[in-house]
């Protein structure tokens, strides 16, 4: 045996074991796994699948429900219901109350009132989506629409593998690198709040990257922002530091909360950003739209920001309160 195949062999070898070794977020039985795991047929089957892929059922969809669902006894993440449980021991949570609304919201219900929007990920349907990115970020304005031609899953946005991202997040969304910080993984898992840091927009980005607008002023100067118009800035410092603790109360007694990123990360509150997730709910809210909010000042809602009575665009409180949290007029 020569040296030169010994030195490939090794070279080989420790690739192997680096590749291996790459960290995932992976969160309960979804990844790195044994060379004679069981896991495979959790999911799979070689010969009797009943759905693409190799899927033990007929959808996607109902794959991940049939343990993160209503009535599932596998995830304590009840996403359908978007609360916490206690089903499972296989998965962590800390500090996290059983039943406590889950900070990503809710696919059927959010806060135990059934949703007013919400991505549709049982359908798998060809959707389209307001800011559409496409190949190439921010080339649509952000009043344009364009489809997504793969249909909306949760695969979509989560790797059923692993994933390097935070919570799974896939590491390409329509064609798009998104790299979102793994701050939480681990015995610090907490699913009721976030441990989120400024990438956690680009998670937006796949679909929505002419909203990603960072550019100090842009709510005020049509100029700085990307294709004309204005827009709320986002992955920004804010000096709220309070409004996850103690929220702000009007003087009806109506408590206003939004979750600002990082403020958890070492249990205090440090870098107190502003991003996407602040204000929206990536499953599904259950926020009611009356008044001005009800189709907006045109009372037509056919524009970003026009939300009805049955489209609440993932707010994460009732008509503008995402507003009121902060500005308190």
């Amino acid at each position: 045996m020569s040296q030169k195949f010994l030195i490939v062999c090794a070279a080989a070898f420790f690739l192997t074991i680096a590749i291996a070794s790459i960290a995932k977020a992976n969160g309960g039985p979804h990844g790195d796994y044994t060379t004679t795991t069981d896991a495979c047929a959790g999911c799979h089957r070689a010969h009797t699948a009943a759905g693409a892929n190799l899927l033990t059922v007929e959808t996607e969809y109902d794959l991940c429900m049939t343990c993160h669902g209503a009535g599932s006894t596998g995830a304590n993440t009840n996403v359908n219901d978007g609360i916490y449980t206690a089903r499972s021991a296989s998965t962590t949570g800390l500090s996290n109350t059983v039943n406590s609304s889950l900070i990503g919201g809710g696919f059927n219900k959010y806060n135990r009132l059934p949703v007013t929007s919400k991505h549709d990920v049982s359908s798998g349907l060809v959707i389209a989506a307001w800011g559409y990115s496409g190949t190439v970020a921010l080339t649509p304005s952000r009043g344009v629409r364009r489809a997504i031609t793969s249909g909306l899953k949760c695969s979509s946005c989560h790797n059923p593998h692993g994933s390097t991202n935070y919570r799974m997040i896939n590491t390409s969304i329509n064609t798009i690198p998104i790299t979102v910080t793994v701050t939480d993984e681990g015995a610090a898992k907490d699913y009721g709040k976030e441990h989120w840091l400024s990438d956690m927009s680009s998670i937006c980005d796949g679909c929505h990257s002419a909203y990603h607008v960072t550019t100090p002023g842009s709510g005020s100067d049509a100029t700085v922002a990307q294709h004309g118009g204005y827009a709320h800035r986002v992955d920004m410092i804010t000096s709220n530091t309070f409004l996850e603790t103690t929220g702000w109360s009007s003087n009806g007694g109506v408590t206003v909360t939004l979750p600002l990123a990082s403020q958890f990360i070492t249990g205090t509150n440090t870098n107190n950003l502003v991003v996407c997730q602040t204000c929206h709910l990536p499953h599904g809210s259950s926020a009611a739209m009356a008044g001005f909010a009800n189709g907006g000042p045109t009372g037509v809602d056919v524009l970003p920001g026009n939300t009805n009575t049955t489209d609440s665009a993932l707010l994460r409180v009732a008509n503008r309160g995402v507003c009121e949290a902060c500005h308190q007029k």
